[in-house]
């Protein structure tokens, strides 16, 4: 079974979020690395920029799938993972830790429903990919 930890929320689009004082950390899910298959290329926004709960902030292509990435979260980005644009591995081997894609300082909260572990897993078990 793929790894879905219990202290992030999740976005039904399988990115997780993890809220640190007001500042939205967003990845891809191991569900989403492991149905899409080996990451080549990872595109995601400058720091500075606005962007939109459920509006697209980035793209991710793999040998299987080329995608969009949506927000959860209304705000601005304040930090890229460069290194997951150079080397997108880091997102396959850990996307929990380092390899995630955006922080984003929002006043707002989540503007998105976000899910609990339990009810992401309930997605995940249905097999309800892209």
């Amino acid at each position: 079974m793929v790894e879905v930890p219990d202290d992030l929320l999740y976005d039904p689009n399988h990115i997780w979020v993890k809220e640190e004082d007001g500042v939205f950390v967003v990845g891809w899910t191991a569900f989403a690395v492991q149905s899409a298959g080996d990451i080549a290329y990872v595109t995601l926004p400058r720091k500075g920029t606005k962007i939109e709960a459920g509006k697209e902030f980035g793209s991710i292509e793999t040998g299987k799938w080329v995608g969009r990435l949506t927000s959860p979260v209304t705000g601005e980005v304040i930090e890229v993972n460069e290194r997951a644009m150079v080397d997108p591995e880091l997102v396959n081997e850990t996307p929990y830790s380092e390899g995630w894609f955006l922080r984003i300082r929002s006043d707002l909260g989540p503007s998105t429903k976000l899910l609990s572990a339990q009810e992401y897993l309930e997605i995940v078990k249905a097999g309800k990919a892209f």
